[in-house]
């Protein structure tokens, strides 16, 4: 739906009061510094604090309640079965609805279009539509998000769109780029793609390495970091130097992130499919520019030529393309490129997203 844009907040909600407490689940700030920073730009304003839906309808008796829904699947995390899992999602929608009865709001933010590990995809569909329902605001990041949101039920006049923030500012950031080229071995005239995320089957790791090697043949300066929570399989099969790579086959401590992004030209985000891409905010927000597959998403946030180069989901042949494309551009282009992702990167912080909200939510 392309009219509903960043700045446009939920008009029908159940109070017209100031929120006291806002709640969120579940508590991944140790791994997602999403939430941190949202909760840093919150407070002040509101008392916010990690709980469950129990809390929530607790202290809707003497609060303005805010329950903050964030993964959704993290609710039936636990459960050992598909009818244990049914009956914990039945249970948490039937809380969610007692909440609101007690005045209580349901916020939604729409982060995956399904779980990560999806074990249930009935249940995972169900429980979706039975929050785009009850959610009072549903919060999403691009206009994907929108059509996706519609799809399962939520009224158009409930649903807030904000691009995902910057989350630079939750990482260290006080090294230069030649210092972190020096950290990997890099010189100065070699042209480093990055890859930062997790090993998930929603991204084509296979694929960018494939593509990689091929590059690398084509042009012997061309190098690529691999960085996250990468498997054995990966371990065995990529730590090949001659090729060019450097593999840190772990879940990278945040004082590293700058090392990679700073040593490198290019992010390389080798999706099959997403919703919403903290690596490419990351990215963009140390100025680096990216490589995308052709996702609605992702060309929902970005500026196909400007901040990143496009190629063709899911064809390795066409991510070779690309990524020639880019050996091939000048240092002027490659600098220009840099200046747009940033500015790109830096448009919206999470004391915007904080004032959405809250906008949302006491309107």
């Amino acid at each position: 739906m392309s009219d509903v844009h960043a700045s446009t907040a939920v008009r029908s909600v159940n109070s017209k009061n100031c929120v006291d407490v806002w709640l969120f689940f579940p508590d991944y700030r140790g791994s997602m510094p999403y939430q941190t920073l949202l909760a840093d730009a919150l407070s002040g304003r509101v008392e916010v604090s990690p709980g469950t839906i129990g809390m929530a309808v607790d202290a809707a008796a003497k609060h303005r309640t805010v329950f903050h829904l964030h993964w959704e699947d993290a609710l039936y995390a636990d459960a050992g079965s598909e009818a244990e899992a049914a009956a914990v999602i039945a249970d948490s929608l039937d809380r969610l609805a007692v909440l609101r009865m007690r005045g209580g709001l349901l916020v939604w933010t729409m982060h995956n279009a399904a779980p990560h590990e999806d074990r249930f995809p009935s249940l995972s569909l169900a429980l979706r539509r039975g929050l785009a329902r009850l959610a009072d605001v549903l919060h999403v990041h691009c206009l994907t998000g929108v059509d996706l949101a519609l799809s399962l039920g939520a009224p158009e006049e409930r649903i807030v769109m904000v691009p995902h923030p910057d989350i630079v500012p939750a990482y260290p950031d006080d090294i230069t780029d030649a210092a972190a080229r020096r950290y990997f071995g890099f010189g100065p005239a070699e042209t480093v793609f990055a890859f930062i995320g997790a090993n998930r089957g929603d991204r084509d790791i296979g694929g960018l390495y494939e593509s990689f090697i091929a590059l690398n043949a084509l042009y012997p300066d061309a190098r690529l970091v691999m960085a996250g929570r990468i498997g054995s399989y990966f371990e065995q099969r990529f730590l090949e130097p001659e090729f060019g790579i450097r593999l840190i086959p772990r879940f990278i401590d945040d004082a590293v992130v700058q090392y990679v992004l700073r040593a490198a030209d290019f992010a390389v985000l080798p999706y099959l499919n997403v919703l919403t891409s903290g690596a490419l905010s990351l990215a963009l927000g140390f100025g680096r520019p990216a490589i995308v597959p052709s996702l609605p998403a992702l060309l929902d946030v970005v500026r196909p030529g400007k901040d990143v180069l496009v190629y063709h989901a899911g064809d390795t042949e066409d991510l070779l393309r690309v990524m020639i494309e880019a050996m091939e551009l000048n240092g002027v282009d490659r600098g220009k490129m840099r200046e747009q992702a940033l500015r790109s990167g830096r448009k919206v912080d999470f004391a915007s997203l904080a004032d959405s909200l809250l906008s949302a939510v006491e309107h």
